[in-house]
């Protein structure tokens, strides 16, 4: 099991295959077998790194084919992705949320 890097163009497979996740077995042509975007945050990492209850973590890394799919996905949910350590979180765009992550910008990651 090797490490997934966040700004490749890989998939984090061991994680959404942890979160339940598995490929489409029905839609369009074009999404057909296609893998979810994000997974569920683990209390650790909420804890880790302040993030909000409801926030997902991007299993899809940056150079990803379809990240910009990802994001355009994420933003018509309402939800913004930011960086923490080195993975990518969803998280909801709120007044909330960015008064966190302002708190967050100013003392660093």
């Amino acid at each position: 099991m090797g490490m997934f890097d966040a700004e490749s163009i890989g998939y984090d497979y061991d994680r959404a295959k942890s979160a339940g996740m598995g490929p489409t077995g029905d839609g369009t042509k074009e999404n057909k077998g296609h893998w979810g975007s994000v997974a569920p945050t683990t209390e650790e990492e909420r804890k880790k790194y302040n993030l909000p209850k409801e926030s997902y973590i991007l299993v899809k890394g940056k150079k990803h084919e379809s990240w910009d799919k990802a994001i355009q996905g994420e933003v018509a949910r309402g939800f913004k992705v930011i960086k923490k350590g080195n993975r990518y979180f969803s998280v909801p765009s709120s007044p909330r949320s960015n008064r966190l992550l302002m708190q967050d910008a100013e003392i660093g990651e």
